[in-house]
């Protein structure tokens, strides 16, 4: 029986590792403290991100894209995640990158609840703080 994309129960085909543990993983990742929260943050009802966590349904190519970047994954992976009996080709391991580069893009966007002022005084902070390592890892790489 073939399911229609985003809709459908595939609980039963994925087993306890399937999409719903996985985006529950990024949200906690992304520092979302509800997935209410993380339904706010990406313009969706709270009740599709539940049938996404219960994996009573999966999510849309078009909500995906919309999540992606606030859970700071690639659509790619996403889709991977969301649908792997749909691919032949096993999935490329993608890095981890840590939850803080998430939460200080969103703090540091243009949308965030930090006054301008604020923002910049951290960015000059953070970008004094990470300077000597910039130059580290320079030195590394063409060595």
């Amino acid at each position: 029986m073939r399911e229609r994309v985003g809709g459908g129960s595939y609980a039963g085909r994925v087993g306890s590792t399937g999409f719903g543990v996985y985006l529950k993983e990024a949200i906690l990742a992304a520092r979302f403290p509800t997935p209410t929260h993380f339904a706010r943050a990406v313009g969706t009802d709270p009740s599709v991100v539940l049938r996404w966590l219960s994996e009573e349904q999966r999510p849309t190519i078009r909500s995906i894209e919309r999540i992606a970047p606030v859970l700071g994954k690639s659509i790619n992976e996403l889709v991977r995640a969301a649908y792997p009996d749909r691919l032949s080709d096993p999935a490329p391991a993608s890095p981890a990158v840590h939850p803080l580069v998430h939460e200080l893009g969103r703090l540091l966007a243009d949308d965030s609840p930090i006054p301008r002022a604020d923002r910049d005084a951290l960015v000059t902070v953070l970008d004094r703080m990470l300077d000597p390592y910039r130059k580290l890892s320079r030195r590394r790489r063409s060595g």
